[in-house]
């Protein structure tokens, strides 16, 4: 898939609110010739918060269509993998 078809999937199931700021931030960035280091981080940060979404998101659904574990399973897995004692 090309960069700008993975853009375009994620983008369908991304809420309008957050689609509106990314698009004032890129356009805030093509307006500007030399973006300044603070407006560059902004956009990173603004990337990673869509990505944790995203992946929340198809957890989430994947959990819906019964592929996760109970949480109760899951600690338990984690305590006997790293020796985690019960608690009292």
């Amino acid at each position: 898939m090309t960069i700008k078809e993975l853009l375009i999937q994620e983008i369908d199931s991304t809420p309008n609110e957050l689609l509106a700021d990314l698009l004032s931030l890129v356009r805030s960035l093509k307006s500007t010739p030399n973006p300044q280091l603070n407006t560059y981080e902004q956009m990173l940060d603004r990337i990673a918060y869509l990505e944790a979404i995203i992946g929340i998101r198809k957890r989430l659904e994947s959990f819906d269509r019964g592929e996760g574990i109970p949480a109760e399973r899951a600690m338990t897995a984690l305590q006997q993998q790293f020796n985690i004692p019960p608690r009292l």
